[in-house]
C-alpha cells in the first residue's frame, strides 16, 4: 500500500543567521523530515505487529504519564498482550473487523484500510523541548486520524524515544 507523506511543518526559507525564531523554524523542519522517516519505519513495524520494535523506543526509565512513570517492562508487556488497551490501539483487537463507516479502532486498521495515509508532524509546547517544542506524529487519511493519542517523541543519544504519548494520561 503506498504511503502518501504529508508533513505539517513550519518550514523556514530564511537564510542562515536569522532570528532565534528562524532557527527554531529551521530545526522544526529538520525534525519534521526525521519524523516522517521514523513514521514510515513505525508504519512497517505496526503492520507487522512488531511489539518488540516499538518497545525498543520506550526510554529505559519508562514513559511519563500524568506525573508518574509507567515502567518500560509494563509498556513492553502491554504492547505484546492482545486485549490490553495499548496493544489493541496500535495493532488491533483480535477479531475486530472494521464495519462500514466506523472509524478505525487501531493504527494498524487505519494503515491497512485507507488507500492514502499521510504522516502529519506537529509540535507541542513543552518546556523540556523549548524553543522548538515536542514533536508528535499522527497518521491521517481522509476524515480519520490516529486512534488514541498522537505519537510524541524526544531525542536523546541520537535516537527518537516515545514520551508519555502512548497511554491516555490526561
Amino acid at each position: 500500500m503506498p504511503l502518501a507523506v504529508l508533513a505539517l511543518l513550519l518550514a523556514a526559507a530564511q537564510a542562515p543567521g536569522g532570528t532565534a525564531a528562524d532557527a527554531a523554524d529551521r530545526r522544526r523542519a529538520e525534525i519534521g523530515r526525521e519524523l516522517v522517516r521514523l513514521g514510515e519505519q513505525l508504519r512497517r513495524q505496526i503492520l507487522a505487529g512488531d511489539a518488540s520494535a516499538l518497545a525498543a523506543r520506550v526510554p529505559p526509565d519508562g514513559l511519563r504519564c500524568a506525573g508518574r512513570l509507567v515502567p518500560r517492562a509494563r509498556v513492553a508487556r502491554d504492547l505484546a498482550t492482545p486485549g490490553s488497551w495499548l496493544h489493541d490501539t496500535l495493532f488491533g483487537a483480535p477479531h475486530a473487523p472494521r464495519t462500514g463507516g466506523a472509524p478505525p479502532s487501531s493504527v494498524a486498521q487505519l494503515l491497512r484500510g485507507s488507500p492514502d495515509v499521510a504522516i502529519a508532524v506537529s509540535f507541542v509546547r513543552d518546556p523540556r523541548a523549548a524553543p522548538v517544542g515536542r514533536p508528535c506524529l499522527e497518521y491521517r487519511a481522509k476524515g480519520v486520524a490516529t486512534p488514541g493519542p498522537p505519537l510524541c517523541f524526544e531525542q536523546e543519544g541520537g535516537k527518537w524515544w516515545f514520551t508519555e504519548s502512548l497511554y491516555p494520561c490526561g
